[in-house]
């Protein structure tokens, strides 16, 4: 289907254990698109896998590391962070309420 209403469509939590991150995702042949959210004191544990991932901040206040990187990122609404492919990556929800973010991310490859 080439168009979609968030809110009509399944709430996933893609990696149980790995990431909190859930919410609803439209799946075509190489991109997955989601509208995800983590509640406050959550997050991902450092992982990896072989899929390029952009995540654009809407809501909230995200701590964000990436492997190679130098420090530690902060990210609030409006800031974009890119994970490149079988890159060891983590974030956590920090400040005072829930995080709500788009998560963009290669569906061409297992992960």
């Amino acid at each position: 289907m080439p168009f979609y209403t968030f809110n009509e469509l399944e709430d996933i939590q893609h990696h149980p254990g790995i990431s909190t991150g859930h919410g609803p995702t439209a799946i075509g042949e190489r991109i997955v698109f989601g509208r995800r959210y983590m509640e406050k004191g959550t997050g991902a544990k450092p992982h990896s896998h072989p899929n390029e991932q952009f995540l654009f901040v809407l809501k909230g206040c995200l701590r964000a590391r990436i492997e190679g990187e130098d420090n530690e990122q902060i990210l609030n609404p409006g800031h974009l962070m890119h994970v490149p492919p079988d890159v060891v990556h983590s974030m956590e929800v920090v400040g005072d309420g829930d995080v709500e973010y788009l998560n963009i991310k290669d569906a061409g490859v297992a992960g």
